[in-house]
């Protein structure tokens, strides 16, 4: 009976029928196909759908051009490119200021207040212009400090054009609305077309400086098309921020932008401590290793932690209870993808060099590889940080975190790296996620102790 059915017998059938049992009941088969429309429809789901085409757009097609790029640079040039993108990241950091996370969460609790959203997205933009205008000050106050820049002021001036896009570029605003599909799709068709001039256009070695220009040109076409369209669907008016809302913007994203800011100390200060002692071909190495590992990294991690952080950070402040259950859930879950996606890219790493940076790049395989612990540790780190520390209102913390781990990460790149290296800037990064992760860990720990034994206290007064 485990593996048939036998029908009733009738006046014209006696012999038992044989026919194999279904699989799965049609009862499960309903219920499972339900839960995955649910799923598929559910706001989360849809965000971190959106969010994932936005970093495809941002890391992965620059990732599928580089074998174009490369041969058509070499391994020298393709090095000087990727310095001058290096220190132009700093920049970035310090345009973008925190406002994914800060700004986000102002939008997603006054999403019903259209007057205060004005109010926000004024301040932020203003805000953001300004520091643009003061990062291309502090690029010529470098370029007067540093030879290497002053070499060269073409290719970081075509660099830092990027940074014209970022900070017109609302992310934060749909990200707090939760509306990311238009503007993803938009983002990945822009890049797309970059992607092919540059494939079409960068033929020779000196056509460096024309790669990183077109680069730039289509994130600021996505700048101005968002924008536009921010400005329009929305029916959002230039409301001047009073002093009240600017001081709180800056106030609350300040804590953000400091640990963001440490937080490049580790991912790019290997980068730019090994491009002061070793040759532009083995920084072009390790900037292949590099922009590979920092794709997966973006890939998988950003869009998790952007979808989950205004949910988590509503959650969180309607009840502390549900906030907390959310949030281990959604803690375990990371942990078996981020596990997940380390062991791909560790079995995945001579076939990915292969493809993408061609044999010329052939010593950064073993460079990828150990690399691949690299996104489990940055998963980790964003759910105790981000979720964690930010979800908890516990920003205070951000500097302290960052500027530890920041710190202990150069430090050690200057110790190490002019003796042994590329492989230590690696080793150095790894170290300092992990650092992040035990001291972050330990403040949400020490937190909800405290808060337990508050809890009970006011339970035993009652």
């Amino acid at each position: 009976m485990g593996f048939f059915h036998i029908q009733p017998k009738t006046w014209h059938q006696a012999q038992p029928v044989w026919r194999p049992r279904p699989i799965m009941p049609q009862k499960h088969k309903t219920l499972l196909h339900s839960a995955l429309r649910n799923i598929a429809s559910s706001t989360l789901f849809k965000n971190m759908a959106s969010l994932g085409l936005l970093q495809l757009a941002n890391y992965v097609i620059p990732i599928l051009i580089i074998p174009f790029v490369v041969r058509a640079l070499g391994t020298e040039h393709f090095g000087l490119a990727s310095y001058a993108q290096n220190i132009v990241s700093y920049l970035t950091i310090f345009i973008n200021y925190g406002f994914e996370y800060s700004a986000t969460q102002d939008i997603a609790l006054n999403r019903a207040d259209h007057r205060r959203t004005c109010e926000i997205f004024s301040a932020v933009i203003r805000f953001k212009l300004l520091l643009l205008a003061a990062s291309f000050v502090l690029l010529f106050i470098l370029g007067l400090a540093s030879p290497q820049i002053s070499s060269d002021i073409p290719l970081y001036i075509f660099a830092a054009m990027i940074n014209i896009g970022f900070a017109i570029y609302p992310t934060w605003f749909f990200q707090g609305r939760e509306e990311m599909e238009k503007m993803a799709l938009a983002n990945l068709a822009v890049k797309l077309l970059g992607a092919a001039l540059i494939v079409v256009f960068i033929r020779r070695s000196d056509d460096y400086r024309l790669y990183l220009l077109l680069l730039s040109l289509s994130q600021i076409a996505v700048g101005i098309m968002s924008y536009v369209y921010v400005i329009r669907h929305y029916r959002l008016t230039f409301t001047p921020p009073g002093r009240t809302l600017m001081r709180h913007v800056i106030r609350k994203g300040f804590p953000i932008f400091l640990n963001n800011l440490f937080a490049t100390l580790y991912t790019a200060s290997g980068l730019t401590i090994l491009g002061l002692y070793a040759p532009a071909s083995e920084v072009g190495i390790y900037a292949g290793a590099h922009k590979i590992i920092m794709a997966v990294v973006t890939l998988s991690c950003m869009p998790l932690s952007l979808a989950l952080f205004p949910m988590i950070s509503r959650r969180f402040s309607e009840s502390p209870t549900d906030g907390w259950k959310l949030y281990k859930r959604c803690l375990l879950l990371a942990t078996l993808f981020g596990l997940a996606v380390s062991a791909v890219t560790y079995l995945a790493a001579p076939l990915a060099v292969r493809l993408l940076l061609g044999s010329e790049f052939a010593g950064a395989v073993p460079l990828l590889r150990l690399f691949a612990p690299l996104p489990f540790l940055v998963i980790m780190a964003t759910m105790f940080t981000i979720q964690g520390l930010y979800g908890l209102q516990l920003q205070r913390f951000a500097p302290i975190v960052g500027g530890t781990v920041g710190t202990v990460c150069v430090l050690l790149n200057l110790i190490l790296i002019p003796r042994h290296g590329m492989y230590s800037a690696a080793i150095g990064y790894m170290l300092a996620e992990l650092l992040e992760i035990l001291i972050s860990a330990s403040i949400i720990y020490i937190f909800a102790i405290r808060t337990q034994r508050k809890n009970r206290t006011l339970h035993s007064q009652k």
